[in-house]
């Protein structure tokens, strides 16, 4: 990480990173393991570019994704204090396209890390298997949700809180991250059960933008 310049040196080199960051590669496997995801995540946070390595070098532009038309920054008003750049990648997205990341940094960073996909009652089911016993159902957001208290992160020296939720056979998934200390007076909610209901009203918002889709 190159030294901060006054105040806004992690700024500038993450809004440039963003920016940067606008194809994916076409590769086979399409979702990478959680703790790589979090490395590059973490990279482009950072504002260290991420063109130099060759497996993601490829020129085939992306898919369009939920920040390209259906969420904008102004979105995470109510979730992350400063102004929020958007990346073109989720670390929780099965293929290109189902997500991307809305994220802030000062001293630390926080970010929003989103993505949709379809997918029967049965396979909802399935990847609540992998979320912690301790989750807590949340009315109000589709047809049904869950939030996971907080915990340590994939991206290292980070917290984050999750939300899974589904209406039909769309299924949203959220992840707010942020760094320790710094990275968390980010933060505009208090407490997992408000960060869920911030978290759930993305995914509302994916979810009547999809409605009949």
């Amino acid at each position: 990480m190159q030294p901060r310049r006054k105040n806004n040196g992690i700024v500038d080199s993450y809004n440039s990173s963003i920016r940067s960051i606008d194809k994916r590669p076409d590769l086979e496997v399409t979702m990478l393991p959680p703790k790589i995801a979090a490395i590059f995540t973490t990279i482009a946070l950072l504002g260290i570019s991420i063109h130099g390595l060759p497996a993601f070098a490829a020129d085939t532009p992306r898919p369009p994704d939920p920040c390209d038309k259906e969420l904008s920054v102004s979105d995470v008003d109510g979730i992350l204090t400063g102004k929020a750049t958007i990346n073109h990648y989720s670390m929780s997205e099965g293929q290109q396209g189902e997500g991307c990341e809305l994220g802030v940094a000062g001293n630390g960073v926080a970010f929003v890390d989103i993505s949709i996909r379809r997918g029967d009652m049965q396979s909802f089911k399935n990847l609540l298997l992998l979320v912690p016993p301790s989750r807590k159902s949340l009315a109000g957001i589709g047809d049904e949700a869950y939030g996971t208290p907080t915990t340590d992160s994939n991206v290292p020296d980070a917290k984050e809180t999750d939300l899974y939720a589904r209406k039909g056979n769309l299924q949203c998934l959220v992840e707010l991250h942020r760094s320790n200390g710094s990275g968390e007076k980010l933060v505009i909610p208090v407490g997992d059960d408000t960060i869920a209901a911030k978290l759930g009203g993305l995914c509302n918002k994916l979810f009547a933008a999809r409605a009949g889709l």
